[in-house]
């Protein structure tokens, strides 16, 4: 229970920043999602802060998973952080994957996500809830 509360709190966290991001640096009218040239083509057009954005929500969203599931959790604390943090690794490394991304992006966002998944699980299992 506790990995299914964390990885669902991680994922809202994430798609509510990816939603003020997409707010704020909008999708042209002119090109279409699923599209790849189009894509790769918004995707050079964003500026540096909508990157910044992007690897924030990962960073809080990985954070928040891991230590919400390991605060949760009864017995196996550190284990069910990891699992969870794990989890959303995988979906944003999934994400980062699928599009043209820039490599300096992609880099610090799966270094720094990685890094905030266990720092959220080494966290959350000292605490006392």
């Amino acid at each position: 229970m506790s990995i299914i509360s964390g990885v669902s709190i991680g994922l809202m966290i994430i798609l509510i920043i990816r939603v003020v991001a997409l707010a704020y640096y909008g999708f042209p009218e002119d090109l279409t999602w699923s599209d790849p040239e189009d894509m790769a083509t918004y995707l050079k057009s964003l500026p540096d802060g909508a990157f910044i954005l992007l690897i924030s929500s990962h960073i809080v969203g990985a954070f928040l998973t891991s230590l919400i599931a390991s605060l949760i959790s009864i017995k196996t604390r550190f284990a069910d952080g990891i699992i969870a943090g794990t989890i959303i690794f995988v979906f944003i490394v999934v994400f980062n994957f699928t599009f043209d991304f820039p490599v300096l992006y992609l880099m610090i966002d799966t270094l720094l996500s990685a890094v905030a998944a266990f720092a959220g699980a080494s966290f959350g299992q000292g605490r006392n809830v």
